[in-house]
């Protein structure tokens, strides 16, 4: 198990029983207490946690979900419905295609339901996308340049556009921080923000992951018009009228189940 995957891991169990010893968490997750304690430390940095003699706790900003550049936080939240979302995502990719992926916690969890594919080139700006990505060697892995957000795992800024200018792809998977028919697709990161239109740009089909919490939600920008996505993946928590609203407005609907 990788450093990224333990320390989610980690987050998951305090989510569930706020707090853990750190003797329980060498159990759990079988590795060395040392291990544990690095873990533990890099979590407390983010702020994701608060250490104490023999353990941790989860932190006050991971209960109020306070902090949305946080992926490590952003990781935890909502995970059954990304699930849901991501399997359906899934469905959207054939062998022998080139993908992009954003730096978003919502299509990370989609990579496990296409790791049966072959030859497909995924394109990412996400650190943590792309370390998943790479376990499975089927894949060719595009991780693009530029300059990584602290706290994050999102990379953005010009050299990635410099790139992009050298590749397109079939389809991109986006989530944002909101949704809505009359903004679209909407974030709080100007500098991402630009690289996620860059991203939609290349592609021929513009699929967007969005969990039923955000949807009916502005963030601070639009980046993706509502009239630019092809299709629409949430899960079963969606109203029944916005449903019909998303599908009226001509946009594949597509709703996981629980």
């Amino acid at each position: 198990m990788i450093n990224v995957e333990r320390r989610k891991r980690i987050l998951e169990i305090l989510e569930k029983e706020s707090r853990v010893s750190t003797t329980d968490l060498q159990e759990c997750l079988g590795v060395t207490g040392a291990t544990v304690r690095s873990d533990l430390r890099d979590l407390e940095r983010e702020g994701a946690i608060v250490r104490y003699h023999g353990g941790a706790r989860i932190s006050d900003s991971v209960k109020q979900s306070s902090n949305p550049e946080n992926y490590m936080l952003r990781s935890v939240m909502s995970v059954a419905e990304k699930t849901a979302i991501g399997r359906e995502a899934g469905k959207f990719v054939h062998e022998g295609e080139t993908i992009f992926i954003d730096a978003s916690s919502t299509t990370f969890h989609m990579i496990p339901f296409i790791s049966n594919l072959d030859n497909l080139t995924i394109v990412t700006n996400g650190i943590h996308t792309a370390m998943e990505i790479q376990r499975y060697s089927n894949f060719r892995t595009v991780l693009v340049g530029g300059v990584l957000r602290p706290h994050s795992g999102a990379i953005e800024g010009l050299l990635c556009e410099e790139m992009l200018r050298r590749i397109s792809g079939d389809s991109y998977f986006v989530s944002g921080n909101g949704f809505s028919l009359t903004s679209g697709l909407t974030g709080h990161n100007f500098y991402e923000l630009e690289l996620k239109k860059r991203f939609a740009e290349k592609c021929k089909r513009c699929i967007a992951l969005v969990d039923s919490s955000k949807l009916n939600q502005d963030s601070t920008s639009s980046f993706i018009p509502a009239d630019r996505i092809d299709v629409l993946i949430t899960d079963s928590g969606i109203a029944d009228d916005l449903a019909q609203e998303i599908r009226d407005f001509g946009i594949e609907l597509v709703i996981a189940p629980k």
